[in-house]
């Protein structure tokens, strides 16, 4: 999941700056329609990185609850940070 969440996050940070660069090119006369493609494209990318990592830290919470409740059980310290 953290690798996907990375790969999504780096592929949508590239396509940015191609949507930038398509920006700029339309203050030069370029074409609006395939800037906000690849804008929205980015977007896309982040939001969706975004979600995996969201679903990804509330699994990691569901774990974490688990193993405090099985050190509870047996009797075994579970450190607190």
């Amino acid at each position: 999941m953290t690798r996907v969440t990375i790969a999504l996050t780096l592929a949508g940070l590239a396509v940015l700056f191609i949507a930038y660069a398509k920006g700029v090119g339309v203050i030069h006369g370029g074409n609006v329609v395939d800037h906000m493609y690849w804008a929205t494209g980015a977007i896309s990318l982040v939001a969706l990185a975004n979600f995996i990592a969201v679903a990804h830290l509330a699994r990691s919470e569901r774990m974490i609850r688990q193993l405090r409740a099985l050190c509870a059980k047996n009797g075994i310290d579970y450190g607190e940070d």
